[in-house]
C-alpha cells in the first residue's frame, strides 16, 4: 500500500508528530510504503534546521530525518507556509534577500501541488492534526 502522511501542527505543541512516526514505522515494518510526509501550517517547523531540543526531549527533526533515510520517502514542507514562518533554503533565500538558509536537505519546499499529488497517487492519505 501507498501511503501519504500529512501532519498541521508544530512538533514541540502536540503529539501528532510522534503519532505519525510511529504509525510511519509501522506501516513501513509491514511492508507499505511511505511515499511523502506533507507537513503543513506549524508542522513545517520541523524542517527548521536550528532547533535544539532539551536533553529530556525527542528530536523530532532527526526522528524524521531517520526514517526518511530507512524508507526513502519524501519530507516535503508547505513553502507558503514555510516563507510565513521564516523557513527558506538556499532558492528562498536569495529569493527573500535574507542572508539565512534555515531548512536543508532532505526537507523540500514544495507547493500544494503535490499535497493534492497524495490524493491522486496514494491508497491511503493519513492526515494526524
Amino acid at each position: 500500500m501507498n501511503i501519504q502522511l500529512n501532519l498541521y501542527q508544530a512538533p514541540w505543541h502536540h503529539v501528532s508528530h510522534r503519532d505519525a512516526l510511529a504509525y510511519a514505522r509501522a506501516s513501513f515494518a509491514r511492508g507499505d510504503r511511505i511515499e511523502r510526509v506533507f507537513f503543513f501550517m506549524d508542522a513545517v517547523y520541523v524542517g527548521l534546521i536550528t532547533q535544539s531540543p532539551a536533553s529530556d526531549e525527542i528530536d523530532l527533526r532527526q526522528a524524521w530525518l531517520d526514517f526518511a533515510a530507512e524508507s526513502g520517502c519524501e519530507l516535503l514542507l508547505c513553502i507558503a507556509a514555510s516563507a510565513n514562518r521564516g523557513l527558506l533554503n538556499d532558492t528562498e533565500a536569495q529569493r527573500y534577500q535574507s542572508s539565512v538558509s534555515t531548512v536543508t536537505e532532505p526537507f523540500q519546499l514544495v507547493g500544494l501541488g503535490q499535497w493534492a499529488l497524495g490524493y491522486g497517487e496514494a491508497d491511503k492519505v493519513v492526515s494526524f492534526r
